[in-house]
């Protein structure tokens, strides 16, 4: 809408100057110089006006990729921490390494066996993660409460891992939603996981073919 406005004053501008040069050279005498200088300023002032719009559109350009950079930047890690004969946790943070304030969001849909078990309020769309900029925001769940929920324990889910079963004991859905204080949202598309027992750390699904192709 604006570019068509801009071009609008531009062709005005074009017209109404062409207009009065045509007045001024059909009278009389001619004053050249003073054509000139108003041919001059009317070819300055549409030069300003398209100089300023497309300052203001870079400026904007540049505004939206340092809102976009800064909440592009947040990140997340989880890592597996086993402490045998306890509740087995997995920690979870949230990375901010930009200058603003982000609220993120996690649903973590976990399976036992194919079947759903229930979450803290951290994990589970409820609660809001407030990460402050240059920070780390880290919480845990307990894998050990998710498997009772099934009348399972780590020590029958590490004896029943095998090959042919590690991608159905456990498993998990993640989705998680960023938000920063200019309103800026990036929710990432929802990634699968399994629970590797031997390893005891959550491991991606992997899509599509891993094949480097040239």
């Amino acid at each position: 809408m604006r570019k068509f406005i801009l071009w609008g004053i531009v062709l005005l501008i074009i017209l109404c100057s062409g207009y009065i040069s045509k007045l001024a050279f059909e009278q009389p005498t001619k004053d050249i110089i003073k054509i000139g200088t108003f041919l001059v300023l009317s070819l300055t002032l549409i030069i300003l006006i398209i100089y300023t719009y497309d300052t203001n559109r870079l400026a904007s350009i540049g505004q939206l990729k340092w809102e976009r950079e800064n909440i592009l930047n947040a990140s997340f890690e989880m890592l597996g921490i086993e402490d045998k004969g306890k509740a087995d946790r997995i920690i979870f943070r949230i990375n901010n390494p930009s200058t603003l304030i982000i609220r993120a969001k996690i649903w973590c849909e976990i399976k036992v066996y194919g079947t759903p078990v229930i979450i803290n309020d951290d994990f589970n769309g409820t609660n809001i993660w407030l990460v402050f900029p240059q920070q780390t925001s880290q919480g845990w769940y307990e894998i050990k409460p998710l498997l009772e929920q099934q009348g399972k324990t780590p020590q029958q889910m590490i004896q029943e891992y095998s090959p042919g079963n590690r991608r159905n004991q456990l498993t998990l859905d993640l989705t998680i939603e960023f938000r920063d204080e200019l309103g800026n949202r990036r929710k990432l598309p929802t990634k699968k996981h399994y629970f590797a027992f031997n390893e005891w750390r959550w491991i991606p699904v992997l899509t599509g073919s891993n094949v480097w192709e040239q």
